[in-house]
């Protein structure tokens, strides 16, 4: 087994002889990341895909316990073991309440640390290989106009290695069109990869996860870290939130990889016009749920009978009453709000028919027409008017007392 194919394991601990005896027991079998500290072990985290951490409960600085935290907060799926002395395994039982799957005491034993990797990256490899074998080939689902006109122009450049920028409102099916373009593609063999740009990852960072980094200078980065590129060579690379990738990147042209992208916005501000420049040798643009409300009956059946096979609730249906709420009703987050919205209720509904009373509240009073929608509105433009008489009709202020736009603002005075 080569490195960049081991399982990546993490040991942390304040104690250099604790940090040299775990290389002992586990080198040449795992790749291994040494750190003296939880700040280290975080930036590690983020730098690596780690399988497995063992992280001393007692350390200076940043403890095990809120290390612990973080690095879940950082990557969910990161297993960790606490390692612990006798008298803190108390603390080590309330780790494990705070997502530690186990804890071990010192002096620990070698068969014992063997086994315990092994069993816990073993469970994580047939939890990953079963969440690969449950993935099904992407659908876009509608008969409407602009859902055929779509589907013609995935068919027509999928073939053709050029950039795509796929625009559209927050929960509409960026990721799906993406995914369909890679697999009607001659790199349909190879691998599709997702990454989510944000504001709360520095430029260095992006950097990092893209492209991966060189050789380090210290014995915990001796080797190279693979990218995000790099893994998906010879296939697809799909960036979402374009509007965030740090204006100065611009090393796009080596990736031997098909790149796609996608945002939220309809305009992008000025710093991100060179990516959305590079990016959109195709442009598509995404309509919202509201728009497209002819593909409502579809995508309905769509989702409920892949929920009714999921949660084993076989003959899920909607009555027309339900139905005729959902067609009035905006859809502010597009399908995915559709999505875990038909999710929840198959798996709350009573019987087998959804209807309006096993509806949320919040949609039935935002239905226009609905029983109480009227109240609802005449409610917020009251309350909107008590703010803006409050902060001497000053629309700056109460824009940003509200937290809405001027233009949405204006509307509602």
């Amino acid at each position: 087994m080569t490195a960049l194919l081991m399982n990546k394991i993490l040991i942390v601990d304040d104690e250099l002889s604790i940090r040299e005896s775990f290389s002992l027991i586990l080198e040449g079998k795992y790749k291994l990341f040494l750190a003296a500290s939880g700040e280290a072990a975080l930036k590690i985290t983020v730098d690596q895909k780690i399988d497995l951490v063992y992280l001393d409960i007692r350390m200076p600085g940043l403890n095990g316990l809120e290390t612990l935290k973080r690095i879940k907060e950082i990557d969910p799926s990161v297993e960790v073991i606490m390692v612990t002395a006798v008298n803190d395994v108390q603390k080590a039982s309330e780790a494990v309440k705070l997502g530690a799957k186990d804890y071990i005491v010192k002096p620990f034993d070698v068969d014992v640390i063997l086994k315990m990797a092994e069993t816990v990256l073993r469970r994580k490899s047939l939890v990953r290989e079963g969440k690969e074998a449950q993935k099904t080939t992407p659908q876009l689902i509608g008969q409407s106009e602009k859902i055929i006109e779509i589907t013609k122009i995935i068919e027509k450049i999928a073939s053709k290695d050029l950039r795509v920028l796929i625009l559209g409102e927050p929960g509409t099916e960026k990721e799906i069109v993406a995914e369909l373009i890679h697999t009607g593609s001659p790199r349909a063999a190879s691998p599709f990869r997702v990454y989510d740009l944000s504001a709360q990852l520095s430029p260095s960072e992006i950097r990092t996860n893209l492209f991966g980094m060189g050789k380090g200078s210290t014995t915990i980065e001796l080797e190279k870290i693979s990218g995000l590129f790099e893994e998906a060579r010879g296939g697809t690379v799909f960036l979402n939130h374009i509007e965030y990738l740090p204006p100065d990147l611009t090393a796009f042209q080596s990736v031997e990889a098909r790149l796609i992208a996608g945002s939220n916005l309809a305009e992008f501000p000025e710093k991100s016009r060179e990516s959305f420049d590079f990016f959109s040798e195709v442009l598509i643009n995404l309509p919202p749920l509201r728009e497209r409300t002819s593909d409502l009956p579809l995508l309905i059946k769509y989702y409920l009978d892949k929920f009714s096979e999921k949660y084993g609730k076989e003959g899920m249906e909607i009555s027309p009453e339900a139905e005729e709420l959902f067609s009035n009703y905006a859809w502010p987050g597009n399908t995915e709000e559709l999505e875990s919205l038909l999710e929840r209720l198959v798996i709350t509904a009573p019987d087998a028919k959804i209807n309006t009373a096993d509806l949320p509240f919040d949609l039935l009073l935002k239905s226009p027409g609905a029983p109480g929608s009227d109240y609802l509105s005449a409610f917020e433009k009251d309350y909107i008017q008590k703010v803006f008489d409050s902060t001497g009709r000053d629309q700056e202020k109460t824009s940003a007392l509200l937290g809405i736009g001027p233009a949405l603002l204006e509307s509602k005075i």
